[in-house]
Order: C-alpha cells, then structure tokens, then sequence
C-alpha cells in the first residue's frame, strides 16, 4: 500500500510539472530548448526514455507501457501526456511534421487509457486528449513525402 501511495504522489508531481510546462507552451513564454530539457527531465523522473520513445513503433511503444502484458496506466499515461506536449510544442513552433509524429504518439497512448478505470491524475482526460490532438492533426493538414500513420496509431487499436 505504501508503494502504491508513493507511485501515486509521483504521478500527481509529474502531472502538476506537465500542467504547468502546458501552460507555458501555451504562452509561448518557454523556449523550444527549455521544453525539450523540461519533457526529458519529468520523463527521467519518471523512469522513462523519451528520446527512445520518440523512435518508436506502435509495437515497440505497446511493450514500454505493457513490459507484463497490461497496460500500466501510470507509464502510459506520462509518456502521452510528454508526447502531447512535445506535439503542442511543435505545432506551435511551426515544426509540422515533428507536430505530426509527437501527437500521433500521444493519441496512440492516450486510446491505450481510454477502457482503463482508475482515479490516476490524466486518466480520465483520455478522451478529451484525444478530441484535441485530433483536431491538431487535421488541421495540420496531409503529411508531405511520407506515407500516413500505421493503422491505430491515433486510436489505440493494435492487431493481435
């Protein structure tokens, strides 16, 4: 139980530092180098490598938030919250295609939360997450020289 409040606690650290690293981006009062240590510091804490997981495949992303076959909503949830940030940071910056590859990311995490219960910080905005990257995408239009995103990339879905 002690443990299970301490990743808790942790979370909600992680989620407060992400909350207020969004507000910032938002008001473009954070430089690009800024966010970029700012997303690689809260994923260190977290005990993730971000800039592994931006190289990532769907699959390859799946077995770093389910290393024992079920989805840990923690890890999953503070990689696509990064990715989202990285993502808004990007668009915003004018970076589209780097936009593109963060926020397709975050979808993909953010449909793994989706059928999770739970009162993890950032859970239950899943959906709402997914409306906006959504909306993100469309608006920065077509992918230039490259194919489109794998199937299930935005919505969570993995072929078994």
């Amino acid at each position: 139980m002690e443990r299970r409040d301490y990743i808790l606690r942790m979370i909600e650290q992680l989620g407060t530092m992400l909350a207020e690293l969004r507000r910032r981006i938002l008001g473009r009062s954070a430089e690009h180098e800024t966010v970029e240590g700012e997303l690689a510091e809260v994923a260190k804490l977290g005990g993730l490598d971000y800039d592994l997981a931006r190289v990532m495949g769907p699959d390859t992303l799946l077995m770093m938030v389910a290393p024992g076959g079920d989805v840990d909503p923690g890890r999953c949830w503070l990689l696509a919250e990064l990715s989202y940030l990285d993502g808004l940071e990007a668009d915003l910056a004018g970076d589209p295609e780097a936009a593109r590859d963060a926020l397709e990311r975050a979808g993909f995490l953010y449909g793994l939360l989706r059928p999770l219960p739970g009162n993890l910080v950032g859970v239950h905005e899943a959906d709402e997450r997914l409306a906006e990257i959504e909306s993100r995408l469309g608006a920065l239009g077509p992918r230039r020289g490259r194919a489109r995103a794998p199937r299930g990339l935005v919505t969570g879905d993995v072929d078994a």
